[in-house]
């Protein structure tokens, strides 16, 4: 059965995707077996991996609707994930998924279309990753009952503790009232310049908060992170030697670690 992680955080432009696909191959270098979901109308992950959302005939948002519906998705499920573009599969999202949260919210399910979803899946995988979109919206809640751990990227700036304690405070009504196997797997420092009092001094505010145990190994800024997406690449496949992929590794290790591997 898979391990399912989802990487959340209420702030846009926290790392999200980058980390997502980027341990997603780290994950597959490691000989896992991964699934990334893209549940983001956004679609940054599936444009990261060099698929072109508008060109899709069928995705997240297709299969949720299905599952609305009371139909069973398996077959349409198996079809839609994409599996020759990286060393993991994706299941992939385009714009249409915004509109998910108000076609279905009336539906008694609405919370659990994502957990049903990748039941159909779970015993294919070792990890399934979920890279969930800013809002704290029906998305965001079907990812975090659908996960077993949660990661929450940020970078270290004292306007992105705000959006940490916002993320802390939802994991706990979740864990109270819809999913009570869900834990914080870590915080993942992102884009940081350790060289910076500002970095160190946010980084060392989450280590006294949370512990060094909630901490994952900083990712460093390094313009291939930024560079590797504009050619469908993850870090991995584009810069394998750069200190990027290095810390990316670091974290996949921890990963590995910490979920039982």
């Amino acid at each position: 059965m898979a391990t399912t992680i989802v990487l959340a955080n209420r702030k846009g432009g926290s790392g999200k995707t980058t980390s997502t696909i980027n341990i997603a191959d780290g994950l597959a270098r490691a000989g896992k077996k991964v699934l990334v979901v893209d549940a983001d109308s956004q679609a940054q992950a599936t444009i990261s991996c060099g698929v072109l959302p508008y060109q899709l005939s069928s995705s997240l948002y297709e299969l949720l609707h299905l599952l609305a519906d009371g139909q069973q998705p398996g077959a349409e499920l198996l079809s839609t994930i994409i599996k020759d573009k990286k060393p993991f599969h994706l299941l992939p999202a385009k714009p249409d998924l915004a509109a998910l949260e108000v076609e279905v919210a009336h539906k008694e399910n609405c919370q659990t279309l994502l957990k049903d979803l990748l039941m159909e899946v779970e015993n294919s995988y070792d990890y399934i990753l979920v890279d969930l979109p800013p809002a704290l919206g029906l998305l965001s809640v079907n990812g975090l009952v659908a996960a077993r751990w949660l990661i929450i990227p940020i970078e270290p700036t004292f306007l992105s503790m705000d959006g940490l304690a916002q993320m802390t405070g939802i994991l706990y009504k979740i864990n109270a009232d819809l999913n009570p196997a869900l834990r914080l797997m870590g915080i993942l420092p992102v884009k940081c310049d350790l060289r910076t009092n500002l970095a160190r001094s946010v980084i060392a505010e989450i280590q006294q908060n949370f512990g060094d145990d909630n901490i994952l190994p900083a990712i460093r800024n390094d313009i291939k992170l930024a560079e590797a997406p504009s050619f469908g690449k993850t870090i991995f496949e584009y810069a394998a030697s750069c200190r990027g992929a290095q810390d990316y590794k670091q974290v996949v290790n921890i990963i590995l670690s910490r979920s039982g591997e």
